[in-house]
């Protein structure tokens, strides 16, 4: 990461808006952040929690103490795990079928909230990359970015496989939001899966056993079969996206070249990133 913002440079910090920022510090974006190479825009709408992550989060980010999703007055479902916190309430059918989640159930207090469109937040600028985990309302808050979206060139939001909630979008809607924003699926970043209630449960390793998919993050970048329609700007932003929070080298050699075919970047840039990779990811007896 550090020889590629330095191999970009000059080239502005990325912007990132991270609708659901909690935690920071442990964030997919916490080593961009470290050195200096991002700006972040945490949204918390939970005064005492955002006043926890103001007191943790380095100058470069900044926590706004603002509900984000579809622009009106909501019920917002507190559960005492905030993890759970949604504007939907889990689903008794869903959790008595995974047979996971049951202690959550009724157990939420129900808070009026108001909510706003990311577009309608003056204080963020246009971004590069917008990461979400609203449970459940990662679809509005995506149909409701448009204007900040416009130049992005990445997406990273939490992709429910298995409803956990009532009436929360489904995956192929949100998809289909993503696509008609200009964005490809790109790849899934930890998915989890849990084992399915059953006689022989403790019997099991659940680890080992778990079967169902319940989400992850779905990774969507910016659609790259028109390569004149992509900045080099854009390109090295999402260079630095692929390598330090996607983990997406392949995607970060794709740009590199393409910036080399333009002039914009010295053709040795590509040897020399994969010089500085870890050996488990080069081929056996490759050399430079």
């Amino acid at each position: 990461m550090a020889y590629l913002a330095g191999a970009l440079a000059p080239l502005r910090p990325l912007r990132i808006a991270d609708v659901g920022a909690n935690p920071i510090v442990a964030s997919a974006y916490d080593a961009l952040v470290r050195q200096g190479l991002a700006q972040v825009w945490g949204f918390e709408p939970h005064p005492v929690a955002a006043a926890a992550l103001r007191d943790q989060a380095p100058e470069n980010v900044k926590v706004i103490e603002q509900a984000i999703g579809a622009p009106g007055r909501a019920v917002f479902n507190a559960y005492p795990a905030s993890e759970m916190s949604s504007l939907f309430k889990l689903s008794r059918r869903s959790i008595g079928y995974l047979g996971h989640f049951r202690r959550h159930l009724d157990s939420e207090e129900e808070v009026d909230v108001t909510l706003d469109s990311l577009d309608a937040v003056a204080d963020v600028p246009m971004i590069d990359c917008l990461k979400v985990d609203a449970q459940g309302a990662e679809l509005s808050v995506i149909e409701g970015a448009r204007q900040k979206l416009v130049q992005a060139v990445a997406v990273v939001a939490e992709m429910r496989f298995y409803r956990l909630y009532d009436g929360e979008p489904e995956m192929h809607e949100l998809d289909r939001a993503l696509r008609g924003q200009g964005f490809v699926l790109h790849r899934f970043i930890a998915p989890k899966a849990r084992m399915l209630g059953n006689s022989q449960a403790h019997r099991l390793n659940r680890r080992a056993v778990g079967s169902q998919l319940i989400d992850g993050d779905a990774v969507y970048i910016r659609n790259l079969e028109d390569r004149a329609a992509v900045s080099d700007e854009q390109l090295a932003h999402l260079a630095l996206l692929a390598d330090a929070m996607f983990g997406s080298r392949d995607l970060a050699l794709w740009c590199l070249d393409e910036l080399a075919a333009r002039g914009a970047l010295p053709g040795k840039v590509a040897a020399k990133y994969v010089d500085k990779l870890p050996a488990a990811l080069k081929a056996e007896g490759a050399k430079a």
